[in-house]
């Protein structure tokens, strides 16, 4: 998770296609910027105007059992790949 507050606007990021490092890069909507995690605390601005920008991540949630999680999100949406990749 990460945090999306540009000074007073609010950031909107999309997952670009692109992979580095078996990582998929995320673009931030309005200049189309790439964003790579650096390091373990922030994503980091590689190519774009906001090259070199950062956002912390924030701090990591602690797992939560399917059946709780649908209680408190009941339009939640569960995407599965084939049976033999998720076993």
């Amino acid at each position: 998770m990460y945090g999306r507050e540009n000074g007073e606007e609010t950031d909107e990021f999309g997952v670009s296609g692109y992979v580095y490092r078996n990582v998929f890069l995320i673009f931030d909507r309005e200049t189309e910027s790439l964003w790579y995690p650096l390091d373990d605390k922030q994503w980091t601005a590689i190519s774009g105007p906001r090259k070199g920008d950062t956002i912390p991540f924030m701090q990591k949630p602690a797992p939560v059992p399917l059946g709780e999680w649908r209680k408190k999100h009941p339009k939640t949406v569960v995407l599965l790949g084939p049976k033999n990749e998720i076993e």
